[in-house]
């Protein structure tokens, strides 16, 4: 067996200055800078005292374009040999701190990292204003590592202490003297501190280092696929990378000046932007089979990797991720999700829906010449159905990949139309609303919501139903609204049959907190009075409603009309119905849209 791996042991200095050269370097978007500050300090406290801190996973990379080095600043080499698979955090803080260089951190922004040190306690300390003002201490111990003398830093450390004790009345001890020279040579010689280092050899698979990386690694974490393939956007097409960080970072942020990607509904990471573009470029779904794709793996022959191949499928990559980054084409799609009565990422429970629906937008619209109008409805249908049914959890992958499989054989829109309706309907039955629904699989569950209840808040926004009890009319929609959040919410779920009646009745937590027994409420006028029976607080609500009033807005909220007189098991028995019977409604309102 060929090997694919050695050991080797290379000191801190070593692989430090390889970082500043640039002949080892790390893809940009594996793994950001994360670690708190205190964790270096704590970092160079073990190695002081001589305690190990651990190893280095090194993959050597042949014949690279493009590799990112750690750090801000330029480098000697442009192409590096080596990319760091495990140790980054370990390697970043002891590059930065001993080179006195700025990292990127995970905010995207440019980071110093100060650590203080006092020689007479051989004491290290994150850096602040204390440490700063104190002589006892060195502020920075970037100082101790890039000055071109530690014996002159030695002599000019202790003439300032000793000035700043005389001018204390105190004095500097010969002995202080020697224990601080000595600590800080201590720190300088941390730089032959000498770490274990796993050389994985370019011929290995990203199984194999994976295997490898699982195998040494004792907390048993193992590396992602997208990980790797994050890699290879780094090395063979850094622009395309570059554009992937951009449109992730804006969608977090808003910008009044120009459009991004900013939205209410999801922040977006690199990992969704690759399942995306490989579901809708490749009809794949699981992601070791998109490593293999722009590595330039040849499918039928095992171990087999062609240049031809991978620059064939990255121009494929190249062509197909301008539509899955475009602006317009993004905020089509949540317009779509809106339009199925998701306003906000608090009711989406899985990003996996979000992302795999994107795809199934650009198939329709690219593939299959979809309208934007059909596109909507086509994907507002489902979005709905596969969030309800939670389709996109536990084997996601393979559900995807079986519907990317069917739908790569279609032709026309009709067919992908006829697809979409089959794949809702088979699994949207009159059983499925009648029976699993109000079931334990649905709405017969306590907690603060699952995907069934999230489908309930939905076809209530579908349905413009009128928030429970309100005077003013407010459409449930409203809830989602940027701005309506105070310090209380003026709208909020609320026990219909109030925690404190329930638990004089002997219901436990688990029976009070039933999903049935949510409502979304706007009544500020009287707050107080809804801690009471529903027998009691119920009729002041509806004290000067006429009795349509009442009737309509029991029958929007999927209230059984006398439920404040009901046993509570009853009432929650009828309500689960009424309530999967809106789940139902508006999933008609929604399949009527697609003709």
């Amino acid at each position: 067996m060929q090997e694919i791996f050695s050991i080797t042991s290379l000191t801190i200095n070593q692989l430090i200055e390889k970082i500043d050269t640039g002949d080892l370097g790390l893809p940009e978007l594996q793994r950001p800078f994360i670690w708190k500050d205190t964790k270096v300090r704590d970092l160079f406290d073990s190695m002081m005292r001589g305690y190990p801190i651990g190893y280095l996973m090194l993959w050597e990379c042949p014949a690279l374009e493009k590799k990112k080095s750690i750090g801000t600043d330029s480098h000697s080499y442009s192409t590096p040999k080596e990319v760091i698979i495990d140790g980054q955090q370990r390697l970043t803080s002891l590059y930065a701190v001993m080179k006195g260089k700025k990292v990127i951190n995970s905010n995207f922004a440019e980071k110093s990292i100060i650590i203080s040190y006092c020689p007479l306690k051989d004491k290290f300390e994150v850096g602040y204003q204390a440490t700063k003002k104190d002589p006892e201490w060195i502020y920075n111990i970037s100082e101790i590592f890039t000055t071109s003398s530690s014996h002159k830093f030695i002599n000019n450390f202790i003439q300032e202490l000793s000035e700043s004790r005389t001018k204390k009345g105190e004095v500097l001890t010969a002995e202080e003297e020697d224990i601080i020279s000595e600590n800080i040579s201590a720190v300088v010689s941390l730089k032959q501190h000498a770490l274990p280092v796993f050389d994985i050899k370019s011929n290995a698979e990203e199984e194999d280092v994976s295997e490898i990386f699982v195998r040494v690694n004792s907390g048993g974490i193992s590396l992602k696929q997208n990980d790797f393939i994050l890699t290879l956007l780094s090395l063979y097409w850094d622009e395309g990378r570059k554009e992937i960080e951009s449109f992730c970072k804006e969608s977090i942020y808003f910008n009044p000046h120009k459009a991004t990607s900013y939205n209410q509904i999801t922040e977006v990471s690199a990992q969704n932007i690759i399942r995306v573009v490989m579901a809708y470029a490749f009809d794949r779904a699981r992601l070791k089979y998109g490593y293999k794709l722009l590595r330039g793996a040849d499918f039928d022959k095992k171990g087999v990797v062609k240049e031809e191949l991978r620059n064939e499928r990255f121009d494929v990559l190249k062509n197909k991720l301008p539509d899955v980054l475009n602006l317009n084409n993004w905020h089509e799609f949540l317009k779509a999700i809106m339009n199925a009565g998701y306003l906000s990422g608090d009711i989406i429970l899985s990003g996996n829906t979000i992302f795999y629906s994107y795809a199934f937008y650009l198939i329709a619209k690219y593939r299959f010449n979809a309208s934007n109008n059909e596109n909507m409805h086509l994907t507002s249908l489902w979005f709905y159905f596969a969030s309800l049914v939670s389709l996109y959890t536990e084997s996601f992958e393979s559900t995807v990949e079986n519907h990317l499989n069917s739908i790569k054989e279609l032709k026309f829109l009709e067919e992908y139309k006829d697809f979409i309706l089959t794949r809702v309907e088979e699994r949207l039955t009159n059983d499925y609303f009648d029976i699993t629904l109000v079931g334990s699989e649905g709405l017969d569950v306590s907690g603060r919501g699952n995907n069934a209840w999230n489908a309930y808040v939905a076809a209530l926004n579908i349905l413009d139903a009128k928030i429970l009890f309100s005077k003013s009319n407010l459409f449930v929609s409203k809830l989602f609204e940027p701005g309506t959040d105070g310090k209380r919410k003026s709208l909020e779920k609320h026990h219909l049959f109030p925690k404190d009646y329930l638990k004089s009745l002997g219901y436990n937590d688990s029976k009070i907190n039933q999903m049935a027994n949510y409502a979304y409420i706007d009544w500020k006028d009287n707050m107080e009075i809804l801690n009471k029976a529903p027998a009691e607080y119920y009729p002041v609500v509806c004290m000067g409603r006429s009795q349509e009033a009442i009737l309509n807005m029991e029958q929007e909220n999927a209230l059984p009309h006398g439920w404040e007189k009901m046993q509570y098991e009853e009432f929650l028995k009828e309500r689960r119905k009424l309530m999967a019977a809106k789940i139902k409604q508006a999933f008609e309102v929604l399949k009527k849209n697609i003709k």
